[in-house]
Order: C-alpha cells, then structure tokens, then sequence
C-alpha cells in the first residue's frame, strides 16, 4: 500500500506524525473540557488528507510535477474569489463559504506554491537566473499580496518565507539576497503606514502590554501567566486552570500552545518542540537525498514552512512577536489548517523516497 516504483515512505517521518496528530487529540481533549466533539471532528476532518495520501501513494512524481502549476493558478484564483465574496471573520476576510464547506485558500497556496516553483526551477535549471528568476518571483508575489490585502499578515509572511527559501536553495544570488535585505529595511517606515490600524497595534501592545491589560494586551498576558504558572513539569492534564476556567481566549485554536505549557509545564514544551524539529530536519533530510530537483526543492521548502508555522505560534503565544493569527501545526483546532499540514507532510512522504533496503528508524 505505502510503496511506489520509486522507493518506499519514510517510516520514522510517518511516526514522528502519528506522535504529533496524537499530541494534538489529547491536547484539544483537555481544552474542549473532556468532551470528544471537537477531537472527534478534529479526526473526521483529517481523514480527508489520509484519503489524499492513498491517491497520491498510486501518482506518479511526473505527474504531480507536471499538475503543480495549474494547481497553482487555481489556488490563485480561489485567493481573488475571496477578495470579493470571502466571508469576514474578526477583520479578515480570508474564509470561502461553500455552504457544505468552509476554508481559508491561503493554506492551499502554502502548498501550491512551493510545487510550482520547484516544477518551475526543475524545468529552467539551477542556479535559477535570467527570465526564470523574474518569473519566480512574480510566482511569489502575487500570493503574497492577495493575502496580505485580505489581510492576514502571518499567513503572508510565511507564503513569503516557503517561497524564499525555495529560490535560495535553487541557487539564487546572494547579492539579490543583500539588496533585499537591505531595502526590506530602508522601506520599514513605509511598510509601517502601510498596515491596518490593529496591526500596529498588536506591535505597539508587544512592548507595551502591560498598560492595557483589561484590552489591547489581555491575551498575550493571560497567555504568559498560563506558560509560566506551567513551571517544569506543568500542572497535570486537564488541571490548568487558566485555561479550564476560560481566562485563555482562541485556547482551542491559535493559543493551544498554552495548554500544553500550563498542564505538561517546561517538560511538555521540550517534548512538543522535538517532535516540530524532528519533522522539519527529517524532512529536510530526505530532501536532501533526493536526485531529482523539484522533489527535493519540495520536500526542503515544505519541512522548513512547517517549523516556521510552529515557531511564529509559539512565539506570539510566548509574547515574543505580535499576535499574528496563525494557528500551531498539527496541534490547533480548524479543519483547514490541520488537513493542509497534513497534506503538506503526505506530500513530503510521497517525494521524499527512502530506499528499501536502506530503510532504518533514523
């Protein structure tokens, strides 16, 4: 079932999963008050990615090179769709509303993106440079500025980021990286005046929290109190009470982080960050066994999106960044997060070829 002409799946990526969709069932258990509704729609929801991955075990890697650039275009086009008749949620109008389904096609784009780019690298070459470069990045920005004008900046940056890191590893100049660098900094003052009005406030509420706790600076305060009163091994699951008693907003989504931190304490965030780490570099590691371009520009560019998914989480939880919106990997409640990390993930299994007889646990 899980082999292909190439090779087989990976099995220690497969287990490093299984612990983290399990992490993330027990973790929202406790948060929904031991009651399996949401868990158990959690599940059903995923096992929509488990029904892509048997399609995709039977796909051949030409085939799925080949569809990443339509897939592409109409993952682009779902984004514009939304701009018009996107459903508006605390600010953002980033849901598309199919009367049976309901979805964010920024997440599709995560996945579509870093395809096309690496079908489009395969194809030109590396290093990439010339019209190919411009093309690539035209591919990178049109995204990015369709989400961001939604605007969910989180989701942007890390749309921005995936793509990145997808060009720089198909060689792309270091000088075009300085200059970038360096008029991403000489522009901030523009880029500053360019956000909405509860964007800089959630930058202003990061050095200033405490003069607006009861508003402005409630969350990531309640947020820290959860983190810290977690001490080394945490409270005991289903004992937090900051959470249990609801001072925790978004606990169940985006703030899950501080379940994990006030009943599994400093202990339990070590164990939840080596399973994030151990996926990414795993990725990344099969990536970089690959022969072929475009799966390993894939498989890198995908596992590195994954970990910065979790990092941005965890450090606006933390009170490190501004509160962004962006929901932990594997861990968080939402469907569509949660399917699209797990098709991520399945794609990385299917490109990331392992040979059998080399087959081992690390």
């Amino acid at each position: 079932m899980f082999s292909s002409r190439q090779g087989n799946i990976d099995l220690t990526l497969l287990g490093l999963i299984t612990i983290g969709v399990f992490i993330g069932i027990i973790l929202l258990f406790s948060a929904n008050h031991f009651e399996w509704a949401l868990p158990l729609k959690q599940l059903t929801k995923g096992s929509l990615a488990i029904i892509f991955f048997g399609a995709l075990a039977m796909t051949d890697d030409r085939t799925i090179r080949d569809s990443s650039f339509p897939l592409f275009i109409f993952s682009l086009i779902l984004l514009l769709i939304v701009l018009y008749y996107g459903d508006t949620t605390k600010g953002a109008q980033r849901w598309l509303n199919l009367g049976i389904v309901k979805f964010e096609p920024s997440e599709l784009v995560k996945i579509t993106l870093p395809l096309s780019l690496a079908s489009h690298i395969h194809k030109h070459g590396i290093p990439i440079q010339g019209w190919p470069l411009i093309t690539a990045i035209t591919m990178l920005l049109v995204p990015f500025f369709l989400v961001l004008k939604q605007p969910d900046l989180g989701t942007a940056l890390i749309i921005l980021f995936i793509g990145s890191i997808t060009l720089f590893i198909a060689g792309l100049s270091r000088k075009i990286i300085l200059i970038t660098i360096i008029a991403t900094f000489a522009t901030i003052p523009i880029l500053w005046h360019q956000l909405h009005a509860y964007q800089q406030q959630r930058i202003i509420t990061l050095f200033s929290e405490n003069e607006d706790l009861k508003h402005h600076g409630y969350h990531i305060h309640q947020s820290k109190i959860a983190i810290g009163s977690g001490g080394l091994w945490g409270k005991g699951y289903g004992n937090g009470e900051q959470v249990q008693l609801g001072y925790i907003p978004e606990h169940k989504t985006d703030f899950i982080f501080t379940v994990l931190s006030e009943e599994f304490g400093f202990f339990g965030n070590i164990v939840w960050l080596m399973v994030i780490l151990s996926i990414g570099f795993r990725s990344i590691y099969l990536g970089y066994k690959q022969p072929q371009v475009f799966n390993k520009l894939v498989c890198i560019a995908l596992g590195c999106g994954f970990m910065l998914n979790a990092w941005i989480n965890m450090a606006m939880v933390s009170g490190i960044i501004p509160v962004v919106g962006v929901p932990l990997p594997l861990l968080s409640y939402g469907g569509t997060s949660f399917v699209a990390t797990l098709v991520s993930l399945s794609i990385i299994l299917k490109l990331g070829h392992v040979n059998p007889k080399r087959q081992h646990l690390w």
